[in-house]
């Protein structure tokens, strides 16, 4: 399709592309200005030209998971594509190009690597002529193109920062297959100040020439700010200073290389532990469940290891081992402490790590702005690590948490940003949330990291011995409208969408020491630290413990047994997991209505007594089950009394004999050959070396006695029983 070039746009734009004419001047109209951008686009096209860039996949097949992107002054924002869609649709990225010599052009930098790069074509009079970026002009966010021969017809711009005249500036760009040209009254006269590092320059327009109406061009300006006082006759090309393809690659390659002996892959292994089943599985985040962590960790100046890797205070409890791969090998690292509101981790290598460390920039980042830095792209595949680096200049920030002041732009926000000396400006991490579904990604400034480093989160520790949970100690269930109104609680509960009614508080529980009830609605919980309280989203918090088939057991074959949740449900339920984001020693404040009214309780997360899940198995081989003592959740379910005894069926091995003598999962076995089992330990005693078994099993308030047939021998020692 032929290219139409009978489109034309003529913009008033404002601020540093804005109409600024003397008082006594009257400013073009824009029947005028349309006009001159006709006459503008007739005389300087054969000075403009098409840069177009096809990009490719990696040698692995990867395609680059990269925007590039140039600033365009006609509708004031940024054009972009990504790198991946572009190779989808085998179509290229076009940015504007300006001749400066027959066989030389400059355009924007879009800040793609070379390797990436297929090919990059000039386009002019309906011809494709190859090219090469030569050299860069990183204070103008520019490249030098060189063409193999002169482009036949070109017309090299010819600049006279004398050409006297009002003043315009014009632009042209290809959108969607439609030329446009914008041309307005240039006069930058918008000044800002830095008030981080004093800096002070003139805000201007981005990719323009400057010209008269006789169409003579007195400047090109590639970026959007001048410094006060620039003269003429340094807005022309030939005044920048440049850097050579060669040099620009050697910097970035010694660089990269600088950034390979500090930076290492990070494998990070936790204690295994029960998968959740049923509704407690369906709301669960999948890393809650996992056993490994990949992470990026920077060495630091003083030998230690700053580690990028988002851990609860719940995983961070069941951590086993942080291992570095550096130069192929594996060093062991020692957790030293984890950063508060962060999702970040110190440790200690035990051994001496390659490198000189990596120096953390102490200041504002605000004072680099117009700086040059290096944005390093970060990934980290267990034993391998990704990285891409790439130039940038810091030209616009975001305040964040607590005020500190970040880089902003999409690249920035995600990747490890450096002063050009090598010091880190600021690096993404995950903000720690209880809602971890809601849980993103975030430049954080390297010295607000340093602060943090000084004064470690308390309740974000491993955890040593068998796995803690936390607890409130309370049973509950979810509101909805009818019992929220009951409750006369609707007002404080979106008519029953947040809240938790408790059913039941067990005796000498942190929730009984609150001074919690039954009939309490627990509202939200807010860690000390936040600002935010985290609402108890009912249909977060639903449970399975009605569901069990007690009617139909008999009919359950012994291949499904282990299929079949507890019936009292996991102690690792929602609301615990959730208390278990803070932390076991956290603090925080619990929202509940009581009586009608709003009260807030601080408290301290504490680690749940013995449960069903955590409590120690006795599994007994030969008679192919495992039993565990009565625990908490158990004796409140079957709502036993202090004096009753027994202990609890957890497993039953299919096809073994205590399964076809009909003992089921879940039942209590309460007496051995006529001796009543105390506990674990009794029940050990009382079924060792013995050749027949009558056994007292209790199924809800259903006591039976259960005859097995053993083989003498001895008995299994008390271990885990064996899990799915």
């Amino acid at each position: 399709m032929k290219k139409s070039r009978n489109v034309f746009l003529a913009i008033l734009l404002s601020g540093a592309f804005a109409a600024a004419a003397a008082e006594t001047e009257k400013a073009p109209d824009a029947a005028e200005l349309r006009e001159l951008s006709v006459k503008l686009l007739d005389k300087l096209s054969g000075s403009l030209v098409d840069v177009e860039y096809f990009f490719r996949p990696d040698e692995n097949g990867k395609r680059p998971e990269f925007t590039v992107q140039y600033y365009c002054p006609g509708c004031r924002s940024m054009h972009s594509g990504s790198a991946d869609s572009l190779i989808e649709d085998q179509r290229p990225f076009k940015v504007p190009g300006y001749a400066v010599a027959p066989d030389e052009f400059i355009s924007s930098d879009i800040g793609a690597l070379p390797e990436w790069i297929e090919s990059l074509d000039l386009v002019f009079g309906g011809k494709r002529y190859p090219a090469k970026v030569v050299a860069y002009y990183p204070a103008q966010k520019s490249v030098l193109l060189k063409t193999a021969s002169p482009v036949p017809g070109v017309v090299p711009l010819a600049f006279n920062p004398k050409a006297e005249g009002k003043r315009f500036g014009f632009s042209r760009s290809e959108e969607s297959g439609v030329e446009h040209a914008f041309t307005a009254p240039w006069a930058p006269a918008t000044v800002v100040r830095n008030l981080g590092n004093g800096e002070t320059y003139v805000k201007t327009a981005a990719n323009v020439l400057v010209v008269n109406e006789k169409g003579e061009v007195a400047a090109l300006s590639m970026n959007d700010r001048l410094d006060v006082g620039t003269a003429p006759a340094e807005a022309v090309p030939s005044a920048w200073k440049q850097v050579s393809a060669a040099e620009h690659g050697r910097k970035l390659a010694e660089f990269k290389a600088m950034l390979e002996k500090n930076l290492y892959p990070v494998r990070i292994r936790l204690k295994p532990q029960k998968p959740l089943t049923g509704f407690a599985a369906h709301y669960q985040r999948r890393s809650e469940n996992r056993n490994e962590a990949d992470g990026i960790a920077i060495r630091m100046k003083d030998g230690k290891v700053l580690i990028a890797a988002s851990l609860s205070p719940a995983e961070t409890a069941r951590l086993s081992r942080i291992v570095l791969t550096v130069d192929g090998k594996e060093i062991p690292a020692r957790f030293v402490g984890s950063l508060q509101f962060f999702g970040a981790l110190v440790a200690e290598p035990e051994q001496p790590l390659p490198g000189g460390g990596i120096a953390f920039y102490r200041g504002d980042a605000g004072k680099l702005s117009g700086a040059s830095v290096y944005d390093a792209q970060l990934k980290s595949f267990g034993d391998k690590l990704e990285l891409r680096v790439f130039p940038q200049k810091l030209e616009s920030f975001d305040v964040g948490f607590r005020g500190m002041i970040v880089p902003a732009g999409r690249l920035l926000r995600q990747g490890y940003v450096f002063t050009e000396n090598g010091e880190l400006v600021s690096l993404p991490l995950e903000r720690r949330k209880l809602d971890r579904d809601y849980a993103s990604t975030e430049a954080v400034a390297a010295s607000m990291v340093l602060a943090l480093a000084g004064n470690f989160d308390p309740a974000n520790v491993p955890q040593e011995g068998e796995e803690k949970i936390a607890w409130l100690g309370i049973e509950f269930q979810q509101l909805g409208p009818e019992l929220a109104r009951a409750n006369k609680a609707a007002e404080f509960t979106e008519d029953g969408k947040n809240g938790l009614l408790v059913t039941y508080v067990y005796p000498d529980s942190p929730a009984a020491r609150l001074g919690i009830k039954t009939g309490d609605i627990l509202l939200s919980v807010t860690p000390d630290g936040s600002a935010a309280p985290v609402k108890f989203e009912g249909y977060q918090f639903g449970s399975e413990m009605d569901q069990f088939p007690w009617d139909r057991y008999d009919q359950v074959p012994p291949q499904y047994y282990d299929q079949i949740p507890a019936p009292w449900g996991t102690t690792r339920n929602a609301l615990n997991r959730l208390l278990g984001g803070i932390g076991i020693g956290g603090k925080a404040k619990l929202a509940v209505v009581s009586d009608g009214r709003i009260h807030e309780y601080p408290f301290t997360v504490t680690a749940a007594p013995e449960s069903f899940e955590t409590a120690e198995k006795f599994n007994d081989s030969k008679l192919g089950m495992s039993v565990c003592d009565l625990t908490y959740e158990v004796r409140n379910y079957f709502q036993l009394k202090p004096e009753d005894t027994g202990v609890l069926v957890a497993k039953v091995k299919a096809g073994g004999r205590a399964a076809v003598a009909g003992i089921k999962p879940y039942e209590i076995v309460t007496t051995v050959d006529g001796e009543p089992v105390k506990n674990l330990e009794s029940f050990r005693k009382l079924v060792e070396g013995r050749s027949e078994l009558r056994i007292g099993v209790r199924r809800l308030a259903v006591t039976r006695i259960v005859t097995i047939a053993a083989p003498v021998g001895p008995v299994a020692s008390a271990a885990p029983a064996e899990e799915e």
